[in-house]
């Protein structure tokens, strides 16, 4: 009895030291796990937060930066920014300024290739990641913004600005939204995109090299800023789901910034003024689109 009794009590012991050396493993490859979770109890403020009024970036005033709850990286491209997260091999967010000359020009997307060895000193998804997985290698920032400029269309292909998309999703309802967003750019001379990934209730991974994780939505955010206090003034956000969606529906996919802040756990204008703010993000539209 005395001998298993020191059996079980050794057993338990090494199994406790040998979970205990795996999980200090585990954190030290991954310290944004510890981040994450002192940030969600409240115990540390998001290192995002610190970054986001810190970073200048010549089209994008500082009013108008959403505030990311996770742990990432701001990257500057020329013709748009994004923050980027190496937990889920994506970016969390895209932003870019469209206008109405972006939108025509000559520029054409035949044979460009996928970018997965860009320059931001972050690793991104392989372009064999998504091969055979059944997802589209969609583009948050849209090349078609930009037939402008062959460059600036070019710059929309780097791995960082691609995420997975259901492929009827992707070629269709999508699709429709984008050329949505960019007849407002011509409407209106000039509209600001916030584009990313949402991920609800279930975290699904696939990749050949890399753990790409699986998006449960889509959001799109437009607005328009007032010319003369340089504050977003007008706003339109929609979510759809990522799965086959073969037409986008104004009514149908609308949402209000406030349940777009819940769904993403992001905060979009933080810097406005308490009662312009609540104005702006508790109707599913403002201003006239």
């Amino acid at each position: 009895m005395a001998l298993r009794k020191y059996f079980w009590r050794n057993y338990l012991a090494s199994g406790f030291v040998f979970l205990a050396l795996l999980l200090a493993l585990v954190l030290i490859n991954r310290p944004e796990i510890i981040h994450n979770t002192l940030v969600k109890l409240g115990l540390k403020t998001p290192e995002s937060y610190d970054i986001a009024h810190s970073v200048s970036f010549t089209d994008y005033p500082e009013i108008i930066l959403p505030e990311p709850s996770t742990y990432g990286s701001w990257v500057e491209k020329p013709n748009y920014v994004l923050f980027y997260d190496q937990d889920i091999m994506q970016a969390r967010f895209t932003l870019h300024k469209l206008t109405a000359s972006d939108t025509r020009g000559e520029a054409s997307r035949y044979g460009v290739r996928f970018d997965e060895n860009e320059l931001i000193g972050l690793s991104t998804a392989a372009y064999r990641d998504y091969s055979g997985s059944g997802y589209d290698r969609g583009h948050l920032v849209p090349a078609g913004d930009f037939r402008c400029c062959q460059s600036l269309m070019e710059e929309t292909f780097g791995m960082s600005n691609i995420a997975p998309f259901d492929s009827l999703l992707n070629r269709y309802a999508w699709t429709e939204l984008e050329l949505k967003t960019r007849s407002w750019a011509r409407r209106f001379g000039e509209v600001y995109v916030i584009t990313g990934p949402i991920f609800e209730n279930r975290l699904n991974y696939f990749g050949r090299y890399n753990d790409i994780c699986v998006p449960t939505h889509f959001f799109k955010l437009v607005f328009r800023m007032n010319r003369n206090t340089k504050e977003p003034q007008e706003s339109i956000a929609f979510v759809l789901p990522n799965e086959p969606t073969l037409h986008f529906d104004v009514e149908k996919f609308r949402v209000s910034i406030d349940q777009l802040e819940e769904l993403t756990e992001m905060d979009f204008f933080a810097l406005l003024q308490d009662v312009k703010e609540t104005k702006l993000e508790s109707s599913k539209v403002n201003g006239r689109w």
